[in-house]
């Protein structure tokens, strides 16, 4: 399993300059667009839809929500399932029913402002996380050695898992922090993930919970977009999404496992 752990950031360029001349890039008058980030699993999570309107480049982190959605996810043996606006976040719409099961097809559907907005995703089989270990890592840089925890499976013989591993530290998801791997190099093996935030210094009695997920292609292809954008210094495209009709993001069914490890 090949693995890659990534800092997530926003890439943000001002111009892109050749020998022959220089193309100014508005960042201040961009139309927002409509993004969507939708999940449904098979550990019992709730469905969700977070429907928000991108912003400018001079405007603060904080993304719009857009209300008053209809949005259901529907599988390929007949079952639906209406997801409802939560009274307290704008744009977050949720069912607490919907179990995904591995082998399905998911298609979720937005219907928002007038438009139709849709994505298919297939939730992938399942490898259990084997063992959580504690590591460290030196960043080389002034961080120095920082400690970290590695996630360990064995993957199942058959080439076309993508796997997808975020990382909690005390309760709180760390946004800027994940791995994605594929098994294209070492299929049927022990796939590791080291994940490591410099930015962040784990401590003695930390409580780290790391969840593995196994996604489609689609998300991993998605994701992979996000890693190059982090390491291109052009002007970021954006990553290809598996949603049509016009809307930024994705649509994932995907498992899920987590398991939780104290810092010593």
């Amino acid at each position: 399993m090949k693995n890659i752990t990534i800092i997530l950031f926003a890439v943000l360029a001002l111009a892109l300059q050749s020998c022959e001349k220089v193309i100014n890039v508005d960042l201040k008058n961009a139309i927002p667009q409509l993004v969507i980030e939708g999940g449904i699993d098979n550990a019992g999570n709730p469905a969700i839809v977070k429907l928000t309107k991108s912003i400018n480049f001079s405007a603060n982190n904080i993304f719009p929500g857009v209300s008053g959605a209809t949005i259901k996810i529907s599988d390929n043996v007949g079952n639906d399932y209406v997801l409802t606006e939560t009274p307290i976040n704008s744009g977050i719409y949720k069912n607490n029913t919907a179990i995904g099961v591995i082998g399905n097809t998911y298609t979720m559907t937005v219907i928002t402002e007038g438009k139709t907005y849709t994505a298919t995703s297939k939730m992938p089989r399942q490898m259990p996380i084997d063992t959580l270990i504690q590591d460290v890592f030196d960043a080389g840089t002034p961080s120095g050695i920082v400690k970290s925890v590695n996630l360990l499976f064995q993957d199942l013989p058959g080439y076309g898992d993508n796997a997808h591993v975020l990382q909690k530290i005390n309760g709180v998801p760390e946004p800027l922090v994940f791995g994605i791997g594929d098994d294209k190099f070492s299929d049927g093996g022990i796939a590791p993930f080291q994940i490591v935030n410099t930015d962040k210094k784990l401590k003695v009695g930390d409580v780290v919970q790391l969840e593995l997920r196994f996604v489609d292609r689609n998300i991993f292809k998605y994701l992979n977009g996000i890693l190059e954008n982090a390491q291109n210094n052009s002007v970021p495209a954006n990553p290809t999404s598996n949603i049509s009709g016009g809307a930024l993001g994705y649509f994932s069914a995907h498992t899920s496992e987590t398991k939780t490890i104290i810092i010593n």
